[in-house]
């Protein structure tokens, strides 16, 4: 399953709107023998604003962008080091590698990004993985940062190999779900603006990346409407036969009561509702004219 043999170049990487399901797509797939969840099951340094997908494309853009990527580079490490290093006592990078080995290899990092930024990036990118995705023992593993899907082609020149599972989900479901956590926008209607920009980001970079790479998931059809089929079509597309130890995890933990399907209903007076679902409207009609699909009704 691993195409190095030291390195996992091929990893997959789930992503999405955030609250859309990634997270149990990614623990689903961890119930995998084939398959490893890195822990942190977000390892974010890769694919999060100003990491290291992120800079590489700036090296790789126009040039006032490649003036600007030397000192984002540094920013990259330096978050690196810091907001994705240490998140919790039992969440982060510190887990699996020390702050001295970063330093180390971020260092390097730095050193040769002038000359070759692709090479520097994949270099900084598989040293801090190597360690991440030790306890998987050659297993190729899985990674949910939520901006995989929203940045899959910035990702391609790191893991060319890689492939992107894109889950999608009702955008009133995903607004109502961040404004009950104590991250992400806490006003629904600032929640929805958020699903409808990251809904079109997902569509315009999986269409950026290389064809057959990226699959689009919706999260209603795998926790309720269309679930083995929906598990089987995951399976297929990242060539892994259907386990019998993960499609029981699937049976007795994936349903759409856990994933709270439809709870925009109910979270909110009559009147915000009503205003919600109007908007939500006019936001899927836009999407809609780009080409972007749109979930399936919670």
């Amino acid at each position: 399953m691993n195409s190095g043999a030291v390195n996992c170049l091929n990893p997959v990487l789930v992503g999405g709107t955030g609250r859309s399901g990634s997270t149990i797509t990614g623990q689903l797939l961890g119930q995998h023998p084939d398959l490893f969840l890195t822990d942190p099951p977000e390892i974010r340094f890769l694919a999060n604003d100003h990491g290291v997908a992120e800079t590489l494309t700036l090296a790789q853009g126009s040039w006032l962008s490649r003036r600007k990527a030397k000192s984002e580079a540094k920013f990259c490490l330096e978050r690196t080091k810091t907001l994705w290093f240490w998140r919790a006592a039992k969440i982060g990078l510190h887990t699996s590698i020390t702050i001295e080995e970063v330093n180390a290899l971020g260092n390097t990092y730095l050193e040769e990004f002038g000359k070759d930024p692709v090479a520097a990036s994949q270099a900084f990118t598989y040293a801090i993985m190597r360690n991440v995705s030790a306890a998987g023992q050659g297993r190729r593993w899985v990674d949910t940062t939520p901006a995989n899907a929203r940045i899959a082609d910035q990702i391609e020149p790191i893991y060319p190999d890689s492939q992107v599972i894109a889950m999608i989900r009702d955008g009133r479901d995903v607004a109502a779900s961040f404004v009950a956590q104590t991250f992400g926008p806490n006003e629904i209607f600032a929640s929805l603006r958020q699903w409808e920009k990251r809904s079109l980001l997902i569509h315009q970079s999986t269409l950026a990346s290389r064809p057959g790479r990226c699959i689009v998931v919706d999260m209603l059809d795998l926790v309720d409407r269309d679930r083995d089929s929906t598990l089987q079509r995951i399976c297929d597309f990242i060539d892994v036969p259907v386990d019998p130890g993960m499609k029981a995890w699937f049976d007795e933990t994936v349903n759409a009561e856990n994933a709270n399907v439809g709870r925009w209903r109910t979270q909110f007076d009559a009147e915000t509702t009503k205003e919600i679902n109007r908007q939500y409207g006019e936001m899927v009609e836009r999407l809609a004219s780009h080409g972007v699909q749109i979930p399936l009704e919670s």
